[in-house]
């Protein structure tokens, strides 16, 4: 009898939440900017979860964000529609 093993997709497993001093230091911005992308309404920063005094992120929304601002950013270089 075999046993078959099931990993999970990626659309399967819990999104994980990022802490928003993590979130400063993957972007290599200051937590002001965090702030400051929070009260953007035309930016798309993913909204904060939070949990009693602190502010996480979906994991899953910062990076379809990091994709967006990489896609605008080829656009930009290239002219071109990716």
């Amino acid at each position: 009898m075999t046993l078959k093993t099931h990993h999970p997709s990626s659309a399967e497993r819990p999104d994980e939440l990022v802490p928003d001093p993590q979130v400063a230091r993957e972007f290599n911005v200051t937590p002001m900017t965090i702030w400051r992308w929070d009260h953007d309404d035309d930016l798309g920063f993913p909204p904060p979860i939070k949990i009693r005094t602190r502010n996480f992120r979906s994991r899953r929304a910062l990076e379809a964000f990091k994709e967006c601002l990489m896609r605008g950013a080829l656009e930009a270089r290239t002219g071109k529609v990716a």
